[in-house]
């Protein structure tokens, strides 16, 4: 199930959408207003994300629950480990089905974390782009009303089969888009679960890489710069409890 991810807000960062020009998305400002969705690295499935949708055309930056809640549930009884979409289920899912026909979206990281199993044990590995650039993880959405009256719209990071890169560490990862996969999927135009599923696939094998970092990222009271920090594995101490990202169980 989904576990944890990072992002680290530097600005200046703008989105070309289908038949639009380069803009800003106003994450700047969000985080003005909502300094707890700045630069973080150990986030975790229920708090907030920055999610980039289309609005009118433009991008826009708005506050969302990592972990779906259907437009259609019931408050005492909300769906759990709704973090994570197959992207082979989103057309045919009667949970995903709605949200990948009309609300996409993408989440801005810098890198993630995954489990890799060495000999009975799991070791916490970090999977950042090479070039050290943002990823833009594959979202679908929703809006559901509470019993309170109050608007919930909340996310779950659409995953694919890993890449052969990856296989190492995992057997799924993120779908990660690209500059002109992330205009095609945040165009409301396009309906097709065909033309949206083409761009659902595995990264390339040389866009990311990935390295062993502290147990420490295990827990989620533990939110700091070195939970990214390289160790040797002779420094960690492997087992313990741990959400993996990108597993099945969530799924």
């Amino acid at each position: 199930m989904c576990g944890a991810f990072v992002y680290v807000y530097v600005g200046g960062v703008r989105y070309q959408l289908m038949g639009s020009g380069i803009e800003r998305v106003g994450i700047a400002d969000l985080i003005a207003r909502r300094p707890d969705l700045g630069s973080r690295f150990n986030i975790r499935p229920t708090q907030d994300v920055i999610t980039i949708v289309n609005e009118g055309g433009r991008p826009v930056a708005k506050p969302m629950r990592w972990g779906l809640i259907p437009c259609w549930a019931n408050a005492g009884e909300l769906p759990r480990n709704a973090f994570n979409a197959r992207a082979d289920r989103l057309a045919s899912s009667g949970m995903w089905r709605g949200p990948f026909k009309r609300s996409r979206g993408i989440v801005p990281a810098n890198g993630f974390f995954e489990w890799k199993k060495t000999d009975g044990s799991k070791q916490p590995m970090y999977i950042t782009p090479k070039e050290g650039e943002n990823m833009h993880f594959a979202v679908v959405y929703d809006s559901w009303i509470n019993e309170h009256a109050e608007t919930v719209n909340s996310c779950a990071i659409v995953t694919t089969a890993a890449n052969d890169f990856m296989s190492s560490i995992h057997h799924r990862m993120p779908a990660i888009l690209d500059e002109e996969t992330v205009a095609l999927w945040l165009d409301p135009a396009t309906t097709e679960a065909k033309s949206l599923q083409q761009v659902l696939i595995p990264a390339s094998n040389d866009l990311l890489k990935a390295h062993p970092v502290s147990t420490r990222v295990n827990s989620y009271k533990n939110d700091d710069s070195t939970l990214v920090t390289e160790v040797s594995i002779d420094d960690t101490q492997l087992g313990g409890a741990q959400l993996g990202l990108f597993g099945d169980a969530s799924e």
